[in-house]
């Protein structure tokens, strides 16, 4: 009876056991499936997260740049660069009337007066790009910079002019020198003006199509003629100075205040 009765038990108990094995099992299985479908729904929002943050910084490449850093390194390049053209006007070391040498240093001073109004030329002429520019890009900022490398050379393109017209040897060299110095600058500013334009969405709204044929013809026009009055140096050095003053003075011209719409703009054309 005792052996029957434990066995009873013991078949009972392995029943039990059995069956709460069985839902341990089963409940394991259950944990198990919900273990094993949380990877599957993990990946989702980390795609989306991914997706989220390479959409931010697909935003942030494309967010347009100010130019005022631009603006900021050009006005100073072509601060320098002025204020330079007055190093070049010294007085000479021998003694004798003061009036008598100053009055020797006219070539100086008509390097001086070219240089200066050619370099106010090209900053009215940077303004008037960047008045209707509300966004730059790299090719802009590379296009600037080679902008400003000619800048920075006038002063020893002033200095070339000058001393062959003190000299009175090769004065036409010294002209023609200083007309391809202009040439170059032209073709820079054209590049600079050629980068702004080619995408439409960095002008501000109020610029108009006309408005920018109208630039365009008129900047494309420069490095042809200032090609012309370096020709002009092969004939005679002060006819290719009093033509590079002309044109200074016409493409200053251009930048008169007009009124559009009501509000005063500076002239491109």
């Amino acid at each position: 009876g005792m052996t029957a009765q434990s066995h009873h038990d013991s078949g009972d108990g392995s029943a039990d056991d059995l069956a709460e094995g069985a839902r341990t099992d089963s409940c394991g299985c259950a944990h198990a499936d919900v273990g094993a479908t949380d990877p599957v729904t993990d990946p989702a929002p980390k795609e989306g997260a991914a997706a989220g943050a390479g959409g931010a910084q697909g935003e942030e490449e494309s967010a347009p740049v100010s130019p005022g850093r631009l603006e900021a390194f050009s006005d100073g390049v072509i601060a320098i660069a002025i204020t330079l053209l007055s190093l070049e006007i010294k007085l000479p070391d021998e003694g004798g009337s003061l009036l008598r040498a100053l009055a020797s240093l006219w070539p100086g001073y008509v390097g001086f007066v070219l240089s200066f109004l050619l370099v106010g030329q090209v900053w009215l002429n940077h303004h008037a790009i960047f008045t209707r520019v509300r966004s730059v890009d790299q090719w802009m900022l590379i296009c600037n910079l080679f902008l400003l490398l000619d800048v920075a050379f006038l002063p020893f393109a002033t200095s070339v002019l000058t001393r062959s017209l003190e000299s009175g040897h090769d004065e036409r060299t010294g002209a023609v020198f200083y007309g391809l110095v202009m040439v170059v600058g032209g073709l820079f500013f054209n590049a600079l003006w050629r980068a702004a334009i080619r995408d439409r969405s960095r002008l501000r709204p109020e610029v108009t199509q006309a408005e920018v044929r109208s630039m365009t013809r008129r900047f494309a026009m420069g490095p042809w003629l200032y090609a012309l009055a370096a020709l002009l140096g092969l004939v005679s050095a002060w006819l290719s100075v009093v033509t590079y003053v002309a044109l200074i003075v016409f493409y200053m011209a251009g930048h008169r205040p007009r009124i559009e719409g009501g509000r005063v703009s500076p002239a491109g054309g």
